[in-house]
């Protein structure tokens, strides 16, 4: 039996193989590239052969390709397979696409946008298979960055840190409030279904009122919230303000509410409550505008309606309050806190 056939790299060479894995080139590459690897750490030819169940003949014209030329024994002599029929400044083209437009696109918009702008036609699925690498398919968010005004927006930040320190080492109570609502009419979303189907959500015969939820969250402690039927007013939000502030009272000890700038939240009657409220202990904070992202509340409202009560239709309000109240306590359970409902006299809920 000759010698075994065996490469030795150098430092650069295996960084250089390594990269491929990362980069846009031919699956075939990648495999040469990995079986010299395997090679130069000791492993057999008839080890790596089985490995990528190739022949063992296969494997030594691998390396003696990469003897003889280096790097560029890993590609396939030119004239070989089908041509290509876009370059890297088209793919560059399309990425620059996507992050700059304000608007989304899906693979076939991008087929032909490519097809518009550069008269290069590409299928839907191998634009899918070209940007695969560095893009993934995934749902867009509204943004209002544009309507922040960052020196207002750094000043509260840096503040908002401070009380996050404080309360972190028990020196106060700091709470994060906000208002949402949720429909008896889910928008459908994907689910898993038999091949060659499709499930259809029945919709009721009436479409129901609006369900909003009013929440006060102290991360990994509590969450205390309240259902009324329409939008929530000030009568619900004083109501539960005024026991926020009886409980800071009683427990002798500031409390901090963080809170955005809604129309509720300032109003007159509300402002008359102030200063009651701070000489029980009970403070606001509130957001910069158009920053809803510095309240974490906000991934709760996200959290329960794509994970407790997405691709749902109820048959009524009062099934879709159930729904709710059962979703707030599976995030409690979840996030290992506490939660609390507070019921609104009819009389009070406007």
């Amino acid at each position: 039996m000759g010698a075994r056939l065996r490469v030795f790299l150098t430092s650069e060479q295996n960084k250089t193989l390594l990269n491929l894995r990362t980069v846009y080139v031919p699956q075939k590459v990648k495999d040469r590239a990995e079986v010299i690897r395997l090679n130069a750490h000791g492993w057999y030819v008839e080890k790596i052969a089985a490995h990528f169940n190739w022949t063992p003949q296969t494997v030594r014209e691998v390396l003696h390709k990469w003897q003889e030329c280096d790097v560029e024994g890993l590609w396939e002599l030119s004239g070989r397979g089908g041509k290509q029929k876009w370059k890297e400044e088209d793919i560059l083209f399309l990425e620059e696409c996507l992050k700059q437009e304000p608007r989304t696109y899906n693979s076939h918009q991008l087929a032909q946008k490519l097809q518009s702008a550069r008269h290069i036609q590409l299928s839907p699925d191998r634009i899918r298979r070209v940007l695969k690498k560095g893009f993934i398919w995934k749902r867009a968010r509204k943004s209002h960055k544009g309507k922040q005004n960052p020196v207002i927006r750094e000043k509260k930040q840096a503040d908002l840190d401070m009380l996050e320190l404080a309360a972190a080492s028990g020196e106060i109570d700091l709470k994060y409030l906000d208002e949402s609502g949720f429909c008896v009419w889910s928008e459908p979303g994907y689910t898993y279904y038999q091949r060659g189907e499709q499930k259809h959500l029945e919709q009721t015969k009436r479409r129901g009122r609006r369900l909003s939820i009013i929440g006060f969250l102290q991360p990994l402690i509590s969450f205390v919230y309240g259902l009324v039927m329409g939008g929530v007013g000030k009568k619900p939000y004083i109501q539960m303000m005024e026991q926020e502030a009886e409980s800071a009272e009683k427990a002798g000890r500031i409390r901090v509410i963080v809170q955005d700038n809604g129309p509720i939240h300032r109003c007159k009657e509300v402002q008359k409550l102030w200063s009651k409220w701070e000489h029980m202990g009970l403070y606001i904070f509130f957001l910069p505008p158009y920053c809803s992202q510095m309240n974490p509340i906000e991934l709760e409202w996200q959290h329960l309606k794509k994970d407790e009560l997405c691709g749902q239709i109820f048959d009524d309000e009062l099934d879709l309050a159930y729904a709710v109240i059962d979703g707030v306590k599976v995030r409690g359970e979840k996030g290992n806190y506490s939660t609390e409902r507070i019921k609104f006299d009819s009389n009070r809920s406007g």
